[in-house]
């Protein structure tokens, strides 16, 4: 359900020859967005309920936008803008990429790189850096330097969902300190108790999405 974020029909192309959802003269609109995807995913109900021999009807767009998801997704969009719970913020943003994202049968999901490149995607970004504040989130470099290990081997945490990935505006990914802070104390106290320094002994945590 890849078009459901980039606001374009749905044609069948790659990923990375898909639109930019944001040109470089003019913003998107939030409410489109969210339009769409409302739409989107009422569609995918449909089609789920067609599959199993269960008629679901149409909810008009007004019901849509009053539905749960309509309202997570709406705080999702005024929480870059206003002040908003962020404890709220991180589990509607947890909530909506879970909704989203996760394989029907998938036991975990990992947010894609491509999604932080959509319209939804950008949406889930900013409300989730709001979430973390000013000093909440670091470089993927910055976070390297911390733990002592190459820039590569947090990135590699990132994209396997070991770790929390939120990129900036620019697309470029950032950790949460916190999460950094954790795994150089557990690193130190751990550090006697390996030999073989190339050895990851930094534990892995419960991944935040957004």
């Amino acid at each position: 359900m890849r078009e459901f974020a980039t606001l374009f029909p749905p044609i069948d192309i790659a990923v990375d020859e898909a639109p930019s959802v944001r040109g470089d003269d003019h913003a998107w609109d939030d409410e489109e967005v969210i339009d769409t995807v409302l739409r989107l995913v009422a569609d995918h109900h449909r089609a789920v309920g067609a599959a199993i021999g269960k008629r679901s009807f149409s909810p008009s767009l007004a019901e849509l936008r009053q539905s749960p998801l309509g309202q997570d997704l709406r705080l999702l969009a005024v929480a870059g803008y206003g002040d908003v719970s962020r404890d709220q913020v991180r589990e509607t943003a947890a909530r909506v990429s879970d909704l989203l994202l996760r394989p029907l049968a998938a036991e975990q999901m990992v947010i894609p790189r491509w999604f932080w490149f959509t319209a939804i995607g950008r949406i889930v970004a900013r409300a989730a850096r709001a979430a973390y504040g000013d000093d909440g989130l670091i470089s993927v470099d910055e976070a390297a330097d911390r733990l002592g290990i190459a820039p590569e081997l947090v990135l590699g945490w990132a994209e396997d969902g070991a770790i929390a990935s939120i990129p900036d505006e620019a697309g470029r990914p950032f950790v949460p300190r916190d999460a950094i802070e954790r795994r150089r104390l557990v690193a130190r106290e751990l550090a006697g108790l390996r030999g073989h320094s190339g050895e990851d002994v930094l534990v892995r945590e419960e991944r935040i999405p957004a």
